[in-house]
Parts: C-alpha cells; sequence; structure tokens
C-alpha cells in the first residue's frame, strides 16, 4: 500500500529538469548546430542552465538604483564587492547567489565551475569578458539580514548603460546582455525620473534582449524625488524615448515607484503618489515572487521560446543559402566581396519573408543587426544546407516534449 501512495506522488522539479534537458538535447539541440544558431545566435544550453536558479537580471542606465534594489532585496545586506555611488559605481556582471561563505569570485572560476549556468561566457565572449565578470556568494548566517531570495535565484548585477555608444569597451556589451535576457526569467530595467533618455548604447541592448519581452519590467525609480509637474513630464518623455527604442511597437508596462527600500516609505507626502507608488512596487514584488517560486513552468516556457527562434533562425538561414545560391555561376563557385555584402543587407528582407510565409511573430527571432555583425566574420560560402521537413521534424518533436512536461505536475515549490 505503502508503494502505491509512493508512486502517486508527483516528480520532483530536478528529476523532471533533467529529462527535459535529455529532450533538449535529442531534439532541439542537433537543429541549432546544423543552423548555425550556436555560433551566430546564441550557444547552447548545458544541463546547469537548465537546472539552475531562475535569473533575475537588472539593468539600465548607471546611477538608477539597481544595486541599491539588489541591497534591499537582501534585507539591507550588502553582497560582496558591492558599491553604490552616485557616479558609476559598478563596472562589472555580478552574479549574486548563495554560497557556503561570504565570497568575492573572479569570472574564470565562476565559468569552470559546472555546477553554475555561466559556461557557455566564456567561448561566446572570451577572456576581455571574463575580467568583467565576478560571483559574489552570500552565506546564510544567523542573525543577519533575510537573503532567503537567493535559496531561490540568482541575481544578476550589471554594469550601467553609458551615455555614448559603449565601443570603448573591450567585449560586446550588448551581447553579453542578450546572452544574459534569453536565460533569465525576468529583466528589470531601470529608469531614473531625471534620466528618462535612452543612450546610443541602452538601443543596442534593447534590440539584442528583444523576444523577451514577456520578461521585461520598465521601472521608472527614485519618483519620489520629483514634484507632480515634473513627474508627467518625465514619465512622457521615457514613454516616447521607449516606444522610439523598443524593437517592437508595444512598450511595457512602467511601474513608477521608488526601491531604495521595500518599505512602504516614500520621500513625498503627496497620497496618490504614494499610493501610486506603493500599488507599482507591490506588482514589482509580486513578480518576482512568481520567479521565485514557479521555476519549472518557466524552464519550459524559456525552452519553448527558445524553440520557436532556432526554428525561425533555421528558416531565414535557409532562404539565405537560396540567395547565396543564386550569387554564383558555373564559371564561378566563390562568392566575391560585393556578393557578400549584398547577401548580409538582404537579411531584414529575408526576416520579414519568413515572418509572412510562416505567420511568425516579429519576437522570435533573434536581432538581425546582431546576425548581420556574426556573419560578417563568417564564411557565406559555407551556409548550411536546411530542409523545410527536417526543420519541422526537430521542432515539432520538441514541442511534442515540452507540451508532455507542461502536463506533468511537480511537486509544489510555493513556501
Amino acid at each position: 500500500m505503502g508503494n502505491c501512495l509512493s508512486s502517486d506522488s508527483p516528480p520532483a522539479v530536478e528529476e523532471q529538469l533533467k529529462k527535459l534537458y535529455a529532450k533538449y538535447s535529442k531534439h532541439l539541440l542537433p537543429l541549432e548546430q546544423s543552423s548555425l544558431f550556436s555560433s551566430l545566435g546564441d550557444p547552447p544550453y548545458s544541463e546547469a542552465d537548465v537546472l539552475a536558479k531562475p535569473m533575475i537580471l537588472m539593468m539600465g542606465q548607471y546611477s538608477t538604483g539597481k544595486t541599491t534594489f539588489i541591497r534591499a532585496l537582501l534585507g539591507g545586506r550588502e553582497y560582496p564587492g558591492m558599491h553604490i555611488a552616485a557616479e558609476m559605481s559598478t563596472d562589472n556582471f555580478i552574479s549574486v547567489l548563495r554560497g557556503p561563505s561570504d565570497d568575492f569570485i573572479p569570472g574564470n572560476a565562476l565559468v569552470n565551475n559546472t555546477t553554475h549556468p555561466f559556461h557557455s561566457l566564456k567561448s561566446a565572449f572570451g577572456e576581455s569578458f571574463l575580467q568583467r565578470f565576478r560571483g559574489s556568494y552570500i552565506s546564510n548566517k544567523e542573525g543577519e539580514a533575510s537573503t532567503d531570495i537567493l535559496d531561490d535565484v540568482i541575481i544578476i548585477d550589471t554594469p550601467g548603460t553609458l551615455d555614448g555608444s559603449g565601443n570603448d569597451r573591450n567585449y560586446n556589451f550588448a551581447e553579453v546582455m542578450g546572452w544574459f535576457a534569453r536565460r533569465s526569467a525576468l529583466i528589470i530595467i531601470f529608469f531614473d525620473v531625471n534620466k528618462m533618455g535612452v543612450s546610443t548604447e541602452m538601443k543596442s541592448v534593447l534590440d539584442n534582449i528583444q523576444g523577451n519581452e514577456e520578461k521585461i519590467r520598465i521601472v521608472f525609480n527614485k519618483a519620489d524625488t520629483v514634484d507632480e509637474r515634473d513627474m508627467a513630464g518625465s514619465l512622457a518623455g521615457l514613454r516616447h524615448n521607449l516606444a522610439k527604442s523598443m524593437p517592437t511597437p508595444e512598450v511595457p508596462e512602467v511601474y513608477v515607484t521608488s526601491l531604495e527600500s521595500l518599505e512602504d516609505s516614500y520621500k513625498t507626502e503627496n497620497k496618490t503618489f504614494v499610493e501610486w507608488f506603493s500599488k507599482d512596487k507591490v506588482k514589482l514584488l509580486e513578480d518576482i515572487r512568481r520567479v521565485r517560486f514557479n521555476t519549472y513552468s518557466r524552464k519550459i516556457n524559456i525552452l519553448d521560446k527558445r524553440a520557436r527562434m532556432v526554428r525561425n533562425h533555421a528558416y531565414v538561414m535557409m532562404k539565405l543559402r537560396e540567395e547565396q545560391r543564386k550569387c554564383l555561376t558555373i564559371c564561378r563557385r566563390q562568392l566575391r566581396p560585393q556578393d557578400t555584402e549584398k547577401l548580409i543587407n538582404s537579411l531584414p528582407e529575408l526576416y520579414k519573408s519568413v515572418q509572412q510565409e510562416q505567420n511568425r511573430s516579429t519576437e522570435e527571432f533573434i536581432s538581425v543587426k546582431s546576425l548581420q555583425d556574426k556573419l560578417r566574420h563568417h564564411d557565406l560560402n559555407k551556409l548550411p544546407r536546411m530542409k523545410q521537413s527536417s526543420i519541422e521534424n526537430s521542432y515539432r518533436k520538441m514541442e511534442q516534449a515540452l507540451t508532455k512536461f507542461s502536463t506533468i505536475q511537480v511537486k509544489t515549490e510555493e513556501k
């Protein structure tokens, strides 16, 4: 009788995620590799990527309150290496995660630890980026402020985007942001009521994180430092700037609040403002709570989105090869430089063609600019041969697996 009861108990989350990764490796990964998605789009997932705690990505222009909010989420406790200042203070990507003791870990050591979901950063962005990547371990000490959130998530603190294009960085900042965005369960983008402009570098970041719109939350922070008239103008200005800068016409909801602490205390006596700020803070904290306790379904959603992006990329590569063949003749079997440039410049039209013919959402493609940049370093004489039947076969098998996994009831994650 005991055996009957135990057989009916829901499987553990980790057990199901390992099975999910096995299906990914069998069905989707071969299509990623054959379509060059792994090299031109996003590095392959490892088992650690699938098993890892969900990531919350904090991003925005410098001095907009990202690190201050992380400190608030940690109950006021500072992570090792934390620095808060009015000027640009966080100049590294910092992974804040639970550890046996408080420690500050170099990027190389972090990516070489295969229990963490960062291994592919090394091959994707090289040593230059790893010099700007750190791990910050926080232990769960008795008598210290509560850092329980780190039992459930990994928090990524990032350098503020620069006012210029960011060309002086020695790694591709926007591409790195895209890597983290695709693996994150929640992306919180900070703007300051006194700095609602969208810089060239921020526009590039927004372009690279496209396809993740459902994860994005826009925070208009430090809202309690301006009066009613300035607030209206600032908020209108931010929405206008975002509409021009986001790769999709729909601008995500803007949460207007002040995140210096998690308490309902603000630097204003305007009751309407206080109610507004409090309501939006509660909504954001509820979004974070859901991330903490819905790991399984979110991992399925991330792989489902990835499967669609891989399929669409494969169709783009199929069309690109068709265009490549048109550039060749019986006497000329290699592309000329002008042919290569023509093919790369044709990508926006190829995207539109796939979107229309296959009825695909624009949000389910990797950034066209990113793909163009990478193809300039790729030999277009060696494009893969893709067939629609093989693309659809791989995608269908992955979708069938995801559908099956989504119906499985795992052990509850609520606490």
